[in-house]
């Protein structure tokens, strides 16, 4: 990065001193705006100049260097009036930007023209160059179908990562990889991204690349069924809860313990009524005998009753608990009324199916 203070050459060049010691040639406006008649190689328009004084603006940001936006100046500048005084920071900011093809060939080009460079500007492209050519990795890539561009994301080892756009890749393209790693992913509209991450060596080639792009699968719609008449909807099936065998099992019994309880219930009364009668101390053993069937009754109707309130508990879980039961539905009778005509007379008949 450039520190020192920009300062003027004897041939009216303006360079900004490095932090090697070097100088990096940034020719300013002011040299495109001088007559252009004195001046060998194509001329230089307006357009030119006003976008190489843009692009050394930028390289003069307060904030430091804006390199990627002065090279597209530059860029602009050259295709407006191809001059190699503007090769040169071309070239600066195609090396800063890692574009290290661009910045070989736009220096090779600015030395082989630029015939009234000083000794010292020379001696720095130069070592530039040498800097460029050892570090560069060469790799042809491509896209297949066509049209993809390619994002190249250096992870350099300290400082921030740097983003190199290519492209559009129509055919096979040789690029120039900065050494180091890199990771690529390659966009091409209607397709999913294809991701590439190379390590570059320096100063040798890598195999060539291609970036194949599949169609995303897409759910096909289900084929039409073709028109049918619809299939009869069957009938719902009916549900019942019979009375099963062994709930009316348990009314059965349950009836029986009633009635053997209020038959016994009431002998055991009239008995206690006959022991109330003859318990006046005139036949003792008598009294005796009528007071012991009594108590019998008394607990065989006992028995009867808990019987009736077992049965009738059972008899109430059975009904309770009993299981559905699913029956056909009644299918639809069709009736239909048809008149009916005779000799002996006419009347109406009743056709249905049951």
């Amino acid at each position: 990065m450039f520190v020192g203070p920009l300062t003027a050459s004897p041939r009216g060049w303006f360079t900004l001193q490095n932090a090697r010691g070097g100088a990096a040639i940034l020719a300013v406006a002011a040299l495109l705006a001088a007559p252009i008649a004195r001046a060998a190689g194509p001329a230089i328009s307006d357009e030119a100049r006003r976008r190489f004084t843009a692009g050394v603006t930028l390289l003069k940001d307060p904030e430091g260097p804006r390199y990627e936006e002065a090279y597209r100046e530059f860029k602009a500048a050259y295709a407006a009036s191809p001059s190699y005084k503007i090769l040169g920071n071309l070239g600066l900011c195609a090396m800063k930007l890692e574009r290290d093809d661009e910045a070989i060939e736009a220096y090779e080009k600015y030395l082989a023209e630029g015939k009234d460079l000083s000794p010292a500007e020379q001696q720095q492209v130069r070592s530039d160059l040498a800097t460029l050519k050892t570090g560069v990795t060469h790799v042809v890539v491509e896209s297949d179908p066509p049209g993809a561009r390619i994002f190249d994301d250096r992870v350099p080892n300290r400082g921030e990562r740097i983003l190199t756009t290519y492209g559009p890749i129509d055919h096979a393209t040789r690029l120039g990889l900065h050494q180091g790693t890199h990771e690529m992913s390659a966009k091409l509209e209607g397709y999913p991204d294809q991701t590439w991450n190379v390590e570059a060596p320096g100063g040798q080639d890598l195999p060539a690349h291609k970036f194949v792009f599949t169609a995303p699968v897409t759910a096909q719609p289900l084929p039409v069924a073709a028109a049918s008449s619809p299939a009869p909807t069957p009938a719902p099936a009916a549900t019942s809860r019979p009375v099963t065998g062994g709930v009316w099992a348990g009314v059965a019994v349950t009836g029986v313990f009633t009635v053997a309880t209020v038959v016994t219930g009431a002998l055991a009364l009239a008995k206690h009524t006959d022991y109330v009668s003859a318990n006046n101390g005139t036949d003792p053993s008598n009294a005796q005998s009528i007071r012991s069937t009594g108590e019998t009754l008394n607990l065989v109707t006992d028995v009867c009753l808990g019987g009736a309130v077992v049965a009738a508990a059972v008899t109430t879980i059975l009904f309770v608990g009993r299981p559905k039961v699913e029956t056909a539905a009644p299918t639809a009778r069709a009736v239909e009324v048809v008149p009916t005509a005779g000799p002996g007379g006419g009347g109406l008949t009743l056709l249905g199916r049951f």
